[in-house]
C-alpha cells in the first residue's frame, strides 16, 4: 500500500506496476492488480521477505556470499531478465536490493519501486554509486536506458553479491578494477595493444597495481568464469556487450549443480533469521 501524497515519482511506479502485471514468470515478481482507495493506492502481489538480498549480506555476509550461491542467483536473476527482455522491457534498477528469496528459495527480481528499500540520493538509478554508472549513460543520461545497460548492472550484481560490494572506492578506483577485469579475462587483450594503453594518463604498471589492490582489499580473487562473466557484461561498448540469451552460455551457468540450490537453502536460512 502506497500514499499516493508521498510518492515521487507516479508515472515511473504507475509504468511499473502495469509491466509487473503483464509477468508471469517464477523469477520475477508479478502483481496480481492494482487499485487506488481514497489517497491510497493498493498493489496486490505475492508477499516477500522483509528484507532483500542486499539487507542480507551487510548484515550477514559482509565480504560475499558463497561462490555457489553467486552462480545460483546470478542463473536465475539472468532468466528473469530474459524474460523481460524478451518482452522488449527493461528492468533498469539491478541490484541485490531488488533480488528476494521466497518460502521455497526461488529467486525473485522485482522493480525498485515494489520493495521496501530505500533509495539513497548518493546512487544511480540502479542503486549503486553514480560511479559505477554505465558509460553510455555519462556521456548522456538523456539517451536513457537499454537492454545493454541493464546487462552492465547485471555485471555489478555479480561483484556485489561475490565481494558483499562493489570493491572500488571513487571513479578512478572503478575504472582501474574495470580495465584491469578486462585485461585480466582476456577481453581486451585479443583486440587492443595493451602497451599502447593508458588509463587516466597512468602507466600500465600503476593501473595494473591498482586493479590487484582493490581486489586485495576484499580478501578474495574473482574466479575466472565469474571474471569472464563480470567482463563481458562490463564492456565499455553498450555494443559489445552480450545479450542475456548470449550469457547463460557462459561457463559458470554449466558449473551449477545441485549444490548450488542447497547452498540457497543456507543462504535462505540467514535471510529469516536477518
Amino acid at each position: 500500500m502506497f500514499n499516493l501524497d508521498k510518492i515521487e515519482d507516479i508515472y515511473s511506479l504507475a509504468g511499473e506496476i502495469l509491466e509487473a502485471e503483464a509477468f508471469d514468470h517464477e523469477n520475477t515478481v508479478n502483481v496480481h492488480c492494482s487499485f487506488k482507495v481514497m489517497d491510497e493506492l493498493w498493489i496486490i502481489m505475492p508477499t516477500l521477505p522483509r528484507f532483500s538480498l542486499r539487507s542480507v549480506i551487510r548484515s550477514s555476509f559482509p565480504k560475499g556470499i558463497p561462490k555457489k550461491s553467486v552462480y545460483f542467483i546470478l542463473k536465475q536473476t539472468l532468466k528473469a531478465l530474459d524474460y523481460m527482455h524478451g518482452k522488449n522491457k527493461l528492468h533498469r534498477n539491478i541490484d541485490a536490493g531488488c533480488i528476494f528469496l521466497d518460502e521455497e528459495s526461488r529467486v525473485k527480481l522485482a522493480f525498485r519501486s515494489l520493495t521496501y528499500e530505500e533509495n539513497y540520493s548518493n546512487e544511480s538509478p540502479g542503486g549503486y554509486p553514480s560511479w559505477t554508472m554505465a558509460p553510455e549513460l555519462m556521456i548522456d543520461y538523456r539517451k536513457g536506458s537499454s537492454k545493454a545497460t541493464d546487462v552492465w548492472m547485471l555485471g555489478l550484481l555479480a561483484l556485489e553479491l561475490f565481494y558483499g560490494g562493489i570493491p572500488a572506492f571513487d571513479f578512478q578506483e572503478f575504472q582501474f578494477l574495470v580495465m584491469g577485469i578486462e585485461d585480466e579475462f582476456g577481453i581486451l587483450k585479443k583486440k587492443e595493444n595493451i602497451n599502447n594503453r593508458r588509463v587516466l594518463g597512468s602507466s600500465t604498471f600503476t593501473w595494473k597495481f591498482s586493479f590487484l589492490w582493490c581486489f586485495s582489499k576484499r580478501g578474495k580473487k574473482i574466479p575466472e568464469e565469474l571474471g569472464e562473466f563480470v567482463g563481458a557484461c562490463l564492456s565499455r561498448d553498450p555494443k559489445k556487450r552480450p545479450t542475456t540469451n548470449q550469457l547463460m552460455e557462459y561457463e559458470l551457468f554449466q558449473k551449477i549443480s545441485s549444490q548450488g540450490e542447497k547452498s540457497i537453502a543456507k543462504l535462505n536460512k540467514a535471510w529469516k533469521y536477518s
